[in-house]
Parts: C-alpha cells; sequence; structure tokens
C-alpha cells in the first residue's frame, strides 16, 4: 500500500504490483485552490463530501466496525460522481485557438478534474479500506525531520553519519508511533533480535 500525492510517475510500471491511495490533505489543498483562484462552487463540496466521508469513518470505526456498509459506500460514491460532473459542465474541453506540438494545455482545474474522474478508487481508498489513513501527513512529517536536522545542523557530518541516521531513525519513529519502547527497539536492534512482527 502507498499512500502519496496523485504524482504520475507513482504509477508507472515499477509500482504496478502496488495498491494506491490519493493523500486527502493534498486533494484538499488543490479544491482549496481552485476555490481560491477560480471562484467555483464544486470544490466546495468535494471538500465537504470528503470530510464527511472522514467523519463517517471515524463514528463506525469507534463502534468497532472494520469496513463501511456497502450501501454507504455507494451513495457516497454517486454523490463523488455527480460533483465531478458539475465540475466538468462548469469546465468544458475547450480546442485550442492554434495547433501547436504536444498536448494542448488544459489547466489546473480540468487537470485536478481529471485525476479526481481517473483516480477515483485511490482518492476513496481511505473509506473503502480503513487500514488507509486519510493522508500521508504522517510519514512526510517524518520526512522532514532529516531536511530540518540539515537545516539547524548544517547537514551531517559525513555520508556516513547521513546515512547510519537514516536507517536508524525510521525505526525509532514507527517503533514509538505503533506505541512500543523506541530504546528497548534499538537495544533489540543491537542485539540482532529486532523484529516487525507488531506491525502486522
Amino acid at each position: 500500500m502507498v499512500a502519496h500525492d496523485c504524482w504520475s510517475s507513482y504509477y508507472n510500471d515499477a509500482f504496478k504490483h502496488a495498491t494506491h491511495a490519493c493523500c486527502g490533505a493534498h486533494i484538499d489543498r488543490e479544491l482549496e485552490g481552485v476555490i481560491q483562484n477560480h471562484r467555483q462552487g464544486w470544490p466546495k463540496s468535494m471538500q465537504n463530501l470528503l470530510a464527511k466521508l472522514y467523519k463517517t469513518k471515524s463514528k463506525l470505526t469507534a463502534r468497532g466496525q472494520a469496513s463501511a456498509p456497502k450501501k454507504l459506500v455507494q451513495e457516497f460514491s454517486a454523490g463523488y460522481d455527480r460533483i465531478l460532473e458539475r465540475g466538468f459542465s462548469r469546465n468544458p474541453y475547450q480546442e485550442p485557438k492554434e495547433r501547436k506540438r504536444g498536448k494542448p494545455k488544459k489547466g489546473k482545474v480540468l487537470c485536478l478534474l481529471e485525476r479526481l474522474r481517473d483516480l477515483k478508487d485511490d482518492v476513496l481508498r481511505f473509506f473503502t479500506d480503513f487500514r488507509v489513513p486519510f493522508s500521508n501527513n504522517i510519514a512526510e512529517r517524518s520526512f522532514c525531520m532529516s531536511k530540518l536536522k540539515m537545516k539547524t545542523a548544517g547537514s551531517f557530518r559525513s555520508a556516513d553519519g547521513g546515512s547510519n541516521f537514516c536507517w536508524i531513525f525510521p525505526i525509532i519513529d514507527t517503533v514509538r508511533k505503533n506505541g512500543g519502547n523506541p530504546l528497548k527497539a534499538l537495544e533489540q536492534l543491537f542485539n540482532n533480535s529486532f523484529s516487525l512482527a507488531f506491525l502486522d
């Protein structure tokens, strides 16, 4: 399972066997950009739908449910499609005035609409599969730790130091996020007894 920001490179053959999920926070920011820069109404409806999906999932998981009822998924899916229909009607395809080499430019709004349509299953993955988070912000914040260290400490003293950090910090971070003891995990690591079985 990979959660990302819909960058087309993530869909190349190297990741064809992976199950994809689009980060809801990235989608929300793009929708907000359309609202502020293009004054269109359909993005707000999509934001509201995604927020409702998030809240509904939270309520269901609080009740101990591992998945959403099929009928509920179908209702939200139909609402998603209706919002896209509004978006496409507001942003119709236009033939370029002049024929130029390459693909004609569509603009950010139409590109977003096409992405939401073509990657619908991945956008809604967080609701159709409760194991998937709404966003990948937690993972991104973990990555930012190394960037922050480079910024405040003036980078690493050596390539080996940077390499060691990249090996050790993800273990500490993963153990901590799963309620484990990072110090104990490091002790196990150096004793060659560390295991990721707690992630199953």
